[in-house]
């Protein structure tokens, strides 16, 4: 059943909101926005809607698979999933969000070097004259850092993570590892480090700070790809 939200009032004059669909069980109509779509598109959105009710049956998950593919999310910059998912890029945030669990929505910092990682390992096999496949891998390195405030199970946590990874996935695994599954649909993760975030000038000493800072500027060298920072404020009831 759709979102009401998302459902056109029948009998009723009200603008349209920001983001509309028509009702797919009425008749097509002449005013119905047209769209230029490659079957290579229409076969991304296929496979993110199958992703997406695959797993919101598996994890019982309230949230309608069909709301959720209509409604704008933060993860395509306001876009909803139906049309956003026909370009490259969104399809695969849309995969990472909903194989990794990361809940119904994300920051899309976290994402950008999706399709320059797709790209990367298309090439390794074919380095280019004069250019090292080493040197292409390492800048890809980036700095990750993520935030996790969670309440449940008698635990109420606040933490935050910071680390060198080329793919967002290695990250959430770290974090997997690190405060088990049940807080990822909680983790907000994004590329850089802001120190200005509330919960990093909570946890976050000045002098980690300034490091953390230092390994940003320096995360394509070698040594970098072991950095890594947790910490955490653990309440047990």
């Amino acid at each position: 059943m759709l979102d009401p939200a998302l459902q056109r009032p029948k009998g009723a004059a009200m603008p349209k909101p920001a983001v509309f669909f028509d009702d797919p069980l009425e008749p097509d109509s002449p005013d119905d926005r047209g769209l230029i779509v490659t079957r290579r598109g229409l076969c991304r959105l296929v496979t993110v809607a199958a992703e997406v009710g695959a797993r919101f049956q598996r994890e019982a998950e309230r949230t309608d698979p069909v709301a959720w593919m209509l409604a704008p999310r933060r993860l395509f910059g306001g876009a909803a999933a139906v049309e956003a998912c026909l370009r490259h890029e969104h399809f695969y945030r849309a995969l990472v969000l909903h194989g990794l669990s990361l809940g119904v929505d994300a920051d899309p910092g976290g994402f950008p070097v999706l399709a320059q990682a797709q790209d990367g390992r298309r090439e390794l096999g074919r380095p280019r004259r004069g250019r090292s496949t080493r040197r292409r891998s390492q800048a890809q390195l980036q700095l990750y850092t993520a935030t996790i405030v969670f309440a449940g199970g008698g635990v109420m946590l606040q933490a935050f993570h910071a680390s060198v990874a080329v793919h967002p996935a290695e990250v959430i695994e770290r974090l997997r590892r690190r405060f088990g599954d049940d807080v990822l649909e909680h983790v907000d993760m994004r590329v850089g480090f802001d120190p200005a975030m509330p919960i990093v000038v909570a946890l976050v000493p000045e002098g980690v700070a300034r490091m953390i800072r230092e390994v940003e500027a320096a995360c394509s060298e070698p040594g970098a790809r072991s950095f890594a920072v947790d910490i955490e404020q653990r309440l047990e009831a």
